[in-house]
């Protein structure tokens, strides 16, 4: 995400550029995942397009970082009642609402995409399948992004009885400010997501 502008705003790009036939489409949680994926891109001998925000990485560190694997998501964290799908810096995002949600006995299944495209249809279905509620996380717009491939999934497979809930930017050109004001005014922050969760998964008082 830029702040130059309402029309440099970088929320569009993996939208319009899932539309491509053929491309891959990476973005990673942390530096060192964007290293393996560079590395893993050289060797592919594919076009591939490596999407990383501006601003760098947060606060939240990763310990294990396990090997890229074409069109292969990762679990960073297993659970059981909900389950929290993220991609690139977004994923840090997950992890702190995933811990708040434990303080309330609520334990969130926690999944780094990695690949928008090819997308990761069997461990996602998996977890939806387990948890029935899913919520995902991006830091771009609403349409044709990872909201998007997740609802596909859902209708492809006939899944029923499904919660989900987005969380991404609307189908606007989204005015200036920093990373931080943008989230909280669009309501992405963590803190919002959780109480939006918590309230929306049975605790309503």
């Amino acid at each position: 995400m830029d702040k130059t502008g309402e029309t440099h705003q970088g929320l569009l790009d993996m939208a319009f550029f899932r539309l491509v036939p053929n491309l891959t489409i990476m973005a990673p949680k942390d530096f060192k995942e964007l290293e393996d994926m560079l590395e893993f891109a050289v060797d592919l001998n594919k076009p591939v397009v490596i999407r990383y925000p501006r601003g760098g990485e947060g606060k939240e560190k990763f310990d294990k970082h396990a090997k890229i694997k074409y069109g292969k998501a990762e679990i960073i964290k297993q659970g059981k009642d909900i389950s929290i799908i993220a991609i690139g810096k977004t994923v840090e995002r997950a992890i702190q609402v995933s811990k708040m949600l434990e303080k309330d006995d609520i334990h969130a299944e926690v999944i780094n995409v990695r690949f928008l495209k090819p997308f990761d249809k069997n461990m996602v279905k998996k977890s939806i399948e387990k948890t029935k509620k899913v919520i995902t996380i991006e830091d771009g717009t609403i349409i044709n992004g990872l909201a998007t491939a997740v609802k596909e999934l859902i209708v492809e497979e006939k899944l029923e009885n499904i919660e989900i809930k987005n969380y991404s930017y609307p189908d606007k050109f989204i005015e200036h400010g920093s990373v931080e004001e943008l989230e909280k005014l669009y309501k992405q922050d963590a803190k919002y997501i959780y109480k939006n969760i918590k309230w929306n998964i049975g605790d309503r008082d």
